[in-house]
């Protein structure tokens, strides 16, 4: 969502590059969350990999994959680095149950977060690309309940964009798990392209606004965001 407030660069270089740290912030926290989820649940089902990889420590790096979180940063839509091997390694339920462990997880995260302006000691005002200009300029509460915000939003966004059934996102995994064994594999062979139309769509809902995935997901996030808070 940053690339919304790029008016701000020869107006305001100090309040962009503060925005930039709290939508960077924001982007990692949403993505370690994610990728921490799907870890744990994949280690829960036996899986050696997340401890040997080092993914149950929350480093970011183990997570994030650079040009998917770049997206989510700049964009507000992104991915996080794959769980290793094919979508239904660990058999069907299983593998279903360890994809959609990220986004719940990110779901789960963005609720509790919530939980100061469900009860009212926090402001709220969803963030959108028309108000992230205004983030931290008011006063220190006001100022919270925008890094909460965001974080909230970074969080329901990640959640909302992973369950499209493109790679890498959850949403891919999940549909491979669970379609027949031919089905699978044409959808799995469709997927070497699937980076390149997930860029695609998003850069299209910047190109020819409000373009797919602001009428949907953001939609689909902003509706999360009011009954997690009330709003």
């Amino acid at each position: 969502m940053l690339i919304s407030s790029a008016s701000l660069l020869p107006d305001d270089l100090g309040l962009f590059l503060r925005l930039a740290v709290l939508c960077a912030l924001s982007a990692i926290f949403a993505g370690v969350v994610n990728g921490w989820f799907q870890a744990v649940a994949a280690t829960f089902f036996g899986d050696p990999a997340p401890r040997a990889q080092g993914r149950l420590l929350g480093n970011p790096l183990r997570h994030i994959s650079p040009a998917g979180g770049l997206l989510m940063l700049v964009t507000g839509f992104g991915w996080n680095r794959p769980l290793p091997g094919p979508p239904d390694r660990h058999g069907r339920w299983p593998s279903v149950a360890i994809s959609i462990a990220g986004p719940l997880g990110n779901v789960t995260v963005a609720f509790l977060l919530a939980t100061p302006i469900k009860a009212g000691l926090l402001s709220w005002a969803a963030p959108s690309p028309d108000s992230l200009a205004l983030v931290m300029t008011g006063g220190l509460r006001s100022g919270i309940s925008d890094v909460v915000g965001l974080l909230v939003m970074y969080n329901l966004l990640a959640a909302a964009f992973s369950i499209l059934p493109l790679a890498p996102l959850a949403g891919y995994r999940v549909l491979s798990a669970l379609l027949p064994a031919s089905a699978a594999e044409t959808h799995r062979r469709f997927q070497r392209f699937a980076p390149a139309l997930l860029v695609a769509l998003i850069a299209f809902s910047y190109v020819w606004p409000p373009g797919i995935l602001w009428p949907t997901i953001l939609q689909l996030a902003q509706w999360l965001g009011s009954l997690a808070t009330g709003y």
